[in-house]
């Protein structure tokens, strides 16, 4: 991006609403936030025009979590969804320079074990697996995150900032979708690496790094932190620098329902903190969840198109997929951006009832989002891509 060049806020009105669901209905629409997702008194119809019991609302809302940290090298993902019929968690870390890839899932009947209460400003979301546990916490200020597993922990408090993307969507002839997307802007916490891990001997190798503590025998465990961390374990601490995003979701969503999805989070040459959200497929009219963050503020972004060629190999194939936008003469955004596929989370249950084909790629970006008279150059940028379908 062009030196010193600051994109001017675009002076357009945004509500902020305190109920999602007024009436009975959702209001549709971006917002500057939404305070409550109040979606049991959503008030649905079947085909017979017979209102929907509150037993169905409940069991047909789909609902997940995710949220991104980057620190240094490392990038931590981690994902809480249902669609009540089952129950998902997985959590991943990748070592940007060895490219090491080590990645923890589990799967639950029903919502066993598992607990989804509140919303996305006062809520918690909760999975229990021997493979898996993860827990979120929601307050407007914070977002709390607890996750163990036999290869990493991960503790962290994500401060929110003042500049969501808040969207309400149709969906079907009856359904909707609303999401929430953000970037916090402070991260305190850690991730532990334990000893099974394979990213457990690069940690060995950098321990003159400030951010990395060892703790490789029992005499040098603090008995405060015995709970916390394993003999043979190391913890890569979070500071100033340490980037994190939210996506959260909640909605009666079509039966079949695919999207994709881009998301960067890093920071500029210019020291600036960025932020890109992107996505194709979720919302099928009069509204984009598409944005940018720049050093907190948020810029809405046009729709655009996902390209990706489909005759890729297992790990990408070097093939790129390109996301743009089509400029109709209306519009003050120039979106052009090239994604190469380096690893990939792949994920695949068919159960006749109930199927999901889901690929998360991390992968280099380049190209530019251009906003009125300012350029935001990308240049092999590490971010994310998704590629999502799902029959629930």
């Amino acid at each position: 991006m062009s030196d010193n060049n600051q994109i001017t806020t675009l002076d357009y009105p945004l509500s902020v609403l305190e109920r999602l669901i007024e009436q009975g209905q959702p209001q549709f629409g971006v917002f500057a936030a939404v305070n409550q997702i109040n979606y049991l008194d959503y008030h649905s119809h079947l085909i017979s025009q017979k209102p929907v019991a509150l037993w169905r609302k409940q069991f047909k809302a789909n609902q997940f979590a995710f949220i991104q940290l980057v620190h240094g090298d490392y990038r931590v993902c981690l994902a809480i969804a249902t669609i009540k019929l089952a129950t998902t968690a997985f959590a991943y870390v990748y070592n940007e320079q060895t490219g090491a890839l080590e990645i923890v899932e589990a799967l639950q009947p029903l919502l066993l074990k598992a607990e989804f209460k509140g919303d996305h400003q006062q809520g918690e979301m909760s999975f229990e697996h021997q493979k898996l546990s993860v827990h979120l916490n929601f307050s407007p200020q914070w977002v709390t995150v607890q996750l163990t597993s036999d290869l990493f922990n991960l503790a962290a408090d994500l401060q929110r900032g003042d500049c969501p993307l808040a969207v309400c969507s149709p969906s079907g002839r009856r359904g909707w979708s609303f999401t929430q997307k953000e970037p916090f802007i402070n991260t305190e916490g850690e991730l532990i690496i334990h000893q099974k891990s394979k990213h457990y001997s690069n940690l060995i190798a950098n321990v003159t790094n400030e951010d990395i503590t060892a703790k490789n025998t029992a005499n040098q465990v603090d008995s405060s932190q015995a709970s916390k961390q394993k003999v043979g374990s190391k913890s890569i601490r979070f500071n100033a620098q340490t980037l994190a995003n939210l996506d959260w979701t909640l909605g009666f969503m079509r039966h079949e329902t695919n999207w994709f999805w881009c998301c960067i989070n890093t920071q500029l040459k210019d020291h600036r903190h960025f932020m890109l959200n992107l996505s194709m497929g979720v919302n099928e009219t009069g509204v984009s969840e598409n944005a940018c963050w720049i050093d907190g503020q948020v810029y809405h972004l046009p729709p655009v198109m996902f390209r990706r060629n489909q005759s890729q190999s297992e790990e990408g194939g070097n093939q790129l997929w390109t996301i743009s936008n089509q400029n109709l003469g209306w519009s003050l955004v120039d979106i052009n951006l090239s994604f190469t596929p380096i690893k990939v989370y792949k994920k695949t249950d068919d159960y006749a009832v109930v199927a999901s084909i889901f690929e998360q790629w991390l992968g280099l970006y380049s190209g530019h989002i251009t906003i009125g008279d300012q350029k935001i150059v990308i240049d092999k940028v590490l971010g994310l891509a998704e590629d999502h379908f799902a029959k629930w």
